[in-house]
Formats: C-alpha cells, structure tokens, sequence
C-alpha cells in the first residue's frame, strides 16, 4: 500500500474513528483513534493516516521514517524509455517512389534511428524495373546521405533477387542525447503531476476545514430573504396609500347590479 506525501502521523490524525491496518497488514476494522495510537506505541511504530479520502479513514501502523525514506528513494527514480539498441527494424521503397513519400519513409527511418534501432532500408524491384538497378543504388545512397546526421552505413548487403539493401547503425551520442531530452520532459511531466495532486489535496483539507464567514452566511441569507407572513396587507396598504383611481369597469357593473335588484323584488 503506498502512502501519499504530506499524510497525517500520529496526533495529527483528527478523526476520531480509523480503519486499522496491522503491520502484517491485516485488517483490524474500526477502532478508536486512541485504541489506534496505543497499539502503534505498543509496537514502537507510527500510526500513519494511509488513506485520508476514506469513510473512516485507513490508517496503518509502520515505521513513517524508513518508509518515508524508501518511498523517496523511488519518486526519486524516473522510469526511462527502453532503449532498442541492436535491434532491426526495415523500411521498404521503390525505384519510382514519389518524393514526398520517400520524405515520409525517412522521417520514420530518423525515428527509429534515434530509438537506437539498426536500420535495413530495402529496395524492391519488380518487373522491367530490374534492367534499371542503378535507380536503386542512386536511391539507397541518397537515402544515406540524408541520414547521415543520425546514422552511418554498416555495410552493403549483397543483392538477393529483386532486393537490394544497406544496413545503417545509430551514432551512439544520438541516442544518447535523445535518451537524456526524454528523461528531462519524464522528470518535467512528474513533478507537474505532483505539484497538481498536493493542490488537489490542499482543496480538499480547505474544503472539509469550515471557515470563519460560513457560520454567518445563513442567517444574513434568512434575513434578507424573510418571505412576509402578514397575508398581503401591508402590500395592499401600501397599494391604496398611492391614491389611483378605482377601476371604471368595477363600479359600471356594481351600478348595473343595484338596478336589477330594484326591478326585481
């Protein structure tokens, strides 16, 4: 079980409850948190909070400074890419191949190259292609000479058939140096990585913490939102105090009503 940076030790573990892990790591359930820490001073270890995200927490009892020592140790080593150094990889081409594809297969070719793979660059003839083999010498040279940056010509491989090859080995300081620039960006990502999960960790202890103005926030929200009881009457109170004038249509029909009621007894 691997225990994050900044974790509570001891009596800096506030819940009052823990999920206990033994030092064999056997699970102890749900203790107290001073059952907890009379056991780890038992054993001459630490309580250490292993999972603070957890309902109640997990904690385990170990030794914090050897382990805070080993788990340093691995932060510390970065895993590099595998290096393929020896092994072969082949690009295929053809006498008539465009331009802007045979860019295209070098620029994979450089790739591999600077993986430290040794390079077989084919040429494969096919039908009257074979009474024109200089095309395929030219072509398997020019590809040399712009590979020449990363790579240098072991040797010539003997025609076999319709196939004509050359073999290019990787400058060892091209891998090298390329081996370092992918260590720089690893060790860059990794501690970005990290500096984005203690923040993240920050937030959430910020989160759980209440602060100050939060106790005094619903009661400013009640009075300033208070939803009046009175029925209405002070409204209409207020309504009236305006002095407008009664609807003409109201008192058109309270006219009409006192006439009827006079017609018919």
């Amino acid at each position: 079980m691997t225990i994050p940076d900044e974790n509570r030790v001891n009596l800096e573990i506030k819940a009052r409850q823990v999920r206990l892990i033994n030092t064999d790591g056997t699970q102890l359930g749900i203790v107290p948190v001073e059952d907890a820490l009379a056991k780890a001073k038992a054993a001459g270890l630490d309580l250490v909070e292993v999972s603070g995200d957890a309902e109640p927490p997990v904690c385990k009892i170990l030794d914090y400074g050897k382990f805070k020592y080993g788990s340093q140790r691995k932060k510390e080593h970065i895993p590099t890419r595998k290096q393929h150094f020896g092994q072969i990889k082949e690009i295929r081409i053809r006498p008539k191949i465009d331009k802007h594809d045979l860019a295209r297969k070098l620029t994979h070719g450089r790739e591999l190259l600077e993986d430290g793979y040794r390079l077989l660059l084919t040429c494969v003839f096919r039908g009257r292609e074979m009474t024109h083999l200089e095309l395929g010498r030219k072509l398997l040279a020019d590809s040399t000479e712009a590979l020449a940056e990363v790579a240098k010509l072991e040797r010539t491989l003997p025609q076999e058939g319709r196939r004509m090859a050359i073999m290019l080995m990787p400058k060892v300081e091209v891998v090298r140096a390329k081996s370092q620039e992918r260590d720089k960006l690893a060790r860059v990502r990794a501690a970005e990585v990290e500096a984005h999960r203690k923040k993240s960790k920050r937030k959430r202890d910020t989160d759980r913490t209440p602060g100050p103005g939060r106790a005094g926030a619903a009661p400013q929200a009640e009075a300033g939102g208070k939803v009046p009881t009175d029925g209405g009457d002070v409204l209409a109170s207020r309504i009236e105090g305006l002095g407008l004038p009664a609807a003409k249509g109201t008192e058109e029909n309270e006219n009409a009503q006192a006439e009827n009621a006079q017609g018919n007894p």
